[in-house]
């Protein structure tokens, strides 16, 4: 029983040895496969050299990479650029250095379909043209020397005709000696234009405002009210148009059960001015507004509500930008305070107008 046993035994160890045997040679096959596969696969498994735009940076959400996109805002007052990409160029680069020196030619394509994104019209009156449009990758390189500016031309720029969302102008590339162009989305760049309709009055991103401030302010007065905490009075002008953050015009804290208290100021500048906005200025981050709607009038009696700004962070300034001058006597801003945290109440220092 006991010698059965051993035979079985020494049986079993020497198909183990068999069997790992070839599993080693196998396993060394595939590794020289794989060394050989190394001179002829990029990292995706494709045998070509890919041409491809590799733009670095962030892009705005809903545009694709290496996008140089244009803020659209139609306003009240029309369309606004809210900003621009400033000057585009774009360079090109290939997924294995180049063998010889490599020609890649690029277009733009503004009938190009993109899914997803809209085509410019015909009539935008919107231009986009390539300054050169042959780039060179020396031989031995995987980028090019030199970059392809594009020119957008505005001079007849209709912005209102764009009211869908999102737009896109290919810059894509066309041909690349020894090489095949990217069939990817980064097989191009993009010109894009990026719309949002904005009902009010209000530029919300503002952080300053483009003007002059008013010194002419004799005659200027006002009021706060606090109607949570039954409390009113008479602004102190003195404290708030003297430009000193730390001499504050009145003061309401915040109340126990943890109310975002309700401040109404109001206005009255005695005569009609053209303003391009107006800011207030807080004693401290602690006393704050996180939010604020903004009315305007010419008698005191009728009232057009400007907007409604918030801002997620403490600061001391709050900035109303209009989107173009407007007219006002009467001022009315309703104002509530951060609590808890950072937010002790309310404390308002300063008004500016910019004209």
């Amino acid at each position: 029983m006991c010698r059965i046993n051993n035979i079985n035994h020494r049986t079993t160890i020497m198909k183990t040895k068999y069997l790992t045997g070839i599993l080693a040679i196998a396993l060394g096959a595939m590794a020289m496969t794989s060394c050989n596969d190394d001179d002829t696969y990029d990292v995706y498994g494709n045998p070509n050299n890919l041409v491809y735009v590799n733009i670095a940076g962030d892009f705005p959400e809903g545009m694709p990479k290496n996008s140089f996109v244009y803020t659209i805002y139609h306003t009240p007052v029309g369309p606004i650029v809210a900003s621009e990409p400033g000057d585009i160029e774009i360079d090109v680069m290939c997924t294995k250095n180049a063998p010889s020196d490599m020609q890649v030619t690029l277009e733009a394509a503004p009938d190009m379909a993109v899914e997803g994104y809209s085509t410019l019209p015909a009539n935008s009156g919107i231009k986009v043209t390539l300054e050169s449009s042959t780039l060179t990758i020396p031989a031995g390189k995987n980028r090019s020397s030199e970059k392809a500016k594009v020119h957008v031309d505005l001079t007849n720029a209709n912005w209102s005709v764009l009211t869908d969302k999102a737009y896109l102008v290919p810059i894509r590339i066309v041909a690349a000696s020894g090489a095949q162009p990217s069939q990817s989305m980064v097989g191009a760049a993009y010109i894009g234009v990026l719309t949002e309709v904005k009902t009010g009055m209000l530029n919300p991103a503002a952080t300053s405002i483009d003007g002059e401030a008013i010194t002419d302010t004799d005659g200027w007065t006002g009021t706060w009210k606090a109607p949570a905490a039954g409390k009113e009075g008479s602004l102190d002008m003195a404290k708030l148009l003297d430009n000193n953050q730390w001499s504050n015009a009145y003061f309401v804290a915040n109340h126990a059960d943890k109310v975002n208290e309700e401040v109404i100021n109001t206005f009255d500048l005695g005569k009609e001015y053209d303003i391009k906005g107006l800011q207030l200025r807080y004693y401290y981050i602690y006393y704050t507004i996180k939010d604020a709607t903004l009315e305007t009038s010419l008698d005191g009696i009728e009232y057009t509500d400007q907007g409604t700004l918030s801002w997620s962070e403490n600061g001391i300034d709050r900035y109303f930008a209009f989107w173009a001058s407007t007219k006002v006597r009467y001022i009315r801003v309703t104002t509530h305070s951060f609590y808890g945290g950072t937010g002790e109440g309310t404390a308002l220092s300063d008004l500016i107008l910019y004209k």
